[in-house]
C-alpha cells in the first residue's frame, strides 16, 4: 500500500458527501466530478472522456476492441483521449456502492506544465515502456489523494474553489508527470507531431459526424501515409481508425434516437447513406435495431 488508509477513508467520505444521486455528479470546480452506482451495471458501450479517475470502491471492467481491462478499488485510471469502450460495473450495492472521483484531463495543459518542469530537469526519467496508449492505470498514492482532498475542501467556499481550484489541478498533473508512469507520459507529450496528428484525426471524426469516413481520408487530413497513420492510430487508441469512427457514430446515433430523432434522419446525421447498413451495424453494436430503440424511447 502506497497511501495512508486514513486519507483514503477521508476521500471516500468526501466523495459520498458530494455524490447525492447515482451516476455522474458535477461540482462547482468544472473539471471535478464524482460517480456512484448502488448496483452492478451490465456491459454498456460508451465514450469515455479524457480524465484522471480514482476508483475508490467496487470493480470496473473495460472492454476495448478485443482487450479486457479489470480494475478494482484504490486504482488510478488515466484516459488521454475520448475512447469508445464497453464498461461493466461489478461488486456494487446499497451498503457498498461503486465510487469514483475524477477530473477531466486537458493534454495541452499538461504539456504546458511539462515545459516548465523541463526547465529544472537536466535528465528526464526514462519510460518503462514505449507508449502508454490512450488509457492506462497506476497505483494510488498519498501524493494524489492529498490534492483531491484539497479540491473538495475548497468547495466549502466558492471563492476558494474559483481561485485555488486550477492551481490544485495543476498539482495533480505535476504529480502524474513526476510519478510512477511519469516517464511514459513525458515521452508521449514530447511526441508533439504524432500526438497532434492523432488528436486532429479524432477531432475531424467528431466534427464531421455526417460524413462517411475512410482511412485514406483521415490520413490525408493529418498529412500522413495511410500505413503510418493506421499504425500510429491503433497503437495509441487500441482501436483501428474505422473501429473508432464506427463506435463514435453509433453512440451518437443512440443519443439522437433517444432525443427523438427519426431513424432515417439519424442515419444521415452520422454519415450512413444506406439505411439498411446503418440498421445492421446498430443492431450488431447494441443488440437491438434502431427502430426498437425509438419505440422504447417513445413509450
Amino acid at each position: 500500500m502506497t497511501y495512508q488508509q486514513e486519507k483514503f477513508d477521508k476521500l471516500i467520505h468526501k466523495v459520498i458527501e458530494h455524490t447525492p444521486v447515482e451516476g455522474i455528479n458535477r461540482t462547482a470546480i468544472e473539471p471535478l466530478g464524482t460517480f456512484r452506482s448502488n448496483s452492478p451495471i451490465e456491459r454498456t458501450p460508451e465514450i469515455e472522456t479524457p480524465a484522471i479517475v480514482i476508483m475508490l470502491q467496487g470493480k470496473k471492467v473495460c472492454h476495448i476492441s478485443d482487450q479486457q481491462h479489470v480494475y478494482e478499488g484504490a486504482k488510478v485510471l488515466v484516459g488521454l483521449y475520448p475512447i469508445p469502450v464497453d464498461t461493466e460495473i461489478l461488486n456494487a450495492s446499497d451498503e457498498n456502492p461503486f465510487l469514483a472521483v475524477g477530473i477531466e484531463l486537458e493534454l495541452s495543459r499538461m504539456a504546458e506544465l511539462l515545459l516548465r518542469i523541463d526547465h529544472f530537469d537536466e535528465t528526464a526519467p526514462q519510460p518503462a515502456s514505449i507508449d502508454p496508449g490512450a488509457k492506462f492505470s497506476l497505483e494510488l498514492t498519498d501524493q494524489l489523494i492529498d490534492p483531491f482532498l484539497r479540491l473538495f475542501e475548497t468547495l466549502a467556499q466558492p471563492r476558494d474553489a474559483a481561485i485555488l481550484g486550477d492551481a490544485i489541478i495543476d498539482e495533480i498533473y505535476y504529480r502524474l508527470l513526476s510519478g510512477e508512469r511519469g516517464g511514459e507520459l513525458r515521452a508521449l507529450l514530447q511526441q508533439k507531431g504524432k500526438i497532434k496528428r492523432i488528436a486532429k484525426a479524432i477531432d475531424y471524426i467528431h466534427d464531421n459526424m455526417d460524413e462517411a469516413v475512410s482511412v485514406e481520408k483521415l490520413a490525408s487530413v493529418v498529412h500522413m501515409s495511410r500505413t503510418a497513420f493506421y499504425t500510429n492510430f491503433k497503437e495509441v487508441m487500441q482501436l483501428s481508425p474505422l473501429q473508432y469512427a464506427k463506435s463514435v457514430k453509433l453512440l451518437e446515433a443512440q443519443k439522437l434516437i433517444h432525443a427523438g430523432s427519426r431513424v432515417t434522419e439519424t442515419s444521415l446525421s452520422v454519415g450512413y447513406n444506406n439505411l439498411a447498413q446503418f440498421s445492421r451495424e446498430y443492431k450488431r453494436f447494441f443488440g437491438h435495431a434502431p427502430s426498437q430503440a425509438a419505440v422504447s424511447q417513445a413509450l
